[in-house]
């Protein structure tokens, strides 16, 4: 019997389901043991067509994106009650993605800037009109329902994915790495790294061959847990953070902040000067899962 399974979007940029068609060809083999109940990328069905289906009338969902609006929640948990297994589809979905970077605003100042203060705009006005109503921040998904599986990446690799619906398909949970980008890497690492400067990843000659973070660019990977083949580094591009924390349980800044101190030899003062986005570098993807997930000031706004 084909598998159910189903693919819900939430609040997010669909790049987590264009690498998912990515697969290509790699899809075809699989198509035929799948039977699709909700896709709305590829098939045309409304979220009323949910209703039809019974609870735990779906093995698999997948969930990309994270619970932006009111909607998003309703759409959430209707997931989870039609679905036997709910997997977490990417890093929005899995610790709350880049988006959450606006809980260090409050919902106000955020549309203010979106609608009225941005440069392009011209007398700009706050849309009020068949809107969702939006949250004023975002949470994990796995804090507003049971979340059974977690596949990060933003997005996750399409040999991830394959991998994992493969090991569903097999009735098998998919694994993630125990290890951290850095052991991926094959850029030549030093014993002793003792940093004096940090660099933007534009300044300078980049040595393609030696640790990023060697060089002085603030690189992520001691932190950050494998699985996407040390893609950015291959490009001499500093790892960003996207695969979340090794530890599910970890607040990931904090672990990226203390690999990164341990590697330090400058004065304070010239550390905070040169990070001067100590949130937006060091909880780029995962500001919900820290254990202080958003401002004080956005805080009081529940």
């Amino acid at each position: 019997m084909a598998t159910r399974i189903a693919i819900f979007q939430l609040s997010s940029c669909w790049g987590c389901q264009e690498s998912l068609l990515d697969l290509y060809e790699k899809l075809v083999p699989i198509l035929p043991s799948l039977d699709v109940k909700y896709w709305c990328a590829v098939i045309d069905v409304k979220k009323q067509s949910l209703n039809e289906i019974p609870k735990a009338g779906i093995d698999v969902s997948f969930v990309e994106g994270m619970c932006r609006t009111e909607d998003d929640v309703e759409l959430l948990k209707l997931a989870r009650e039609k679905s036997k297994l709910l997997l977490a589809f990417g890093t929005c979905s899995t610790y709350g993605g880049i988006p959450s970077l606006a809980n260090m605003f409050e919902k106000d100042e955020l549309l203010r800037r979106k609608y009225i203060e941005t440069e392009s705009i011209v007398e700009g006005t706050i849309p009020t009109v068949n809107l969702p109503k939006i949250s004023p921040y975002i949470v994990k998904n796995d804090q507003l329902v049971k979340v059974d599986l977690k596949l990060p990446g933003c997005p996750p690799t399409t040999d991830n994915i394959a991998k994992a619906v493969m090991s569903l398909l097999q009735g098998q949970a998919p694994t993630m790495e125990t290890k951290s980008v850095c052991d991926e890497c094959k850029r030549e690492k030093e014993e002793k790294i003792s940093i004096t400067e940090f660099k933007r990843s534009f300044v300078g000659l980049i040595d393609s061959k030696k640790c990023l973070l060697s060089q002085g660019y603030l690189c992520m990977g001691p932190g950050t847990r494998a699985g996407c083949g040390s893609q950015c580094p291959n490009a001499n591009a500093p790892c960003g953070g996207c695969y979340g924390p090794i530890d599910c349980g970890a607040d990931h800044g904090a672990k990226l902040m203390s690999a990164i101190a341990s590697v330090v030899d400058m004065p304070t003062e010239k550390l905070s000067e040169s990070i001067k986005d100590v949130v937006g570098t060091f909880y780029k993807f995962t500001l919900p899962s820290a254990l202080i997930p958003m401002s004080v000031r956005t805080g009081k706004r529940r």
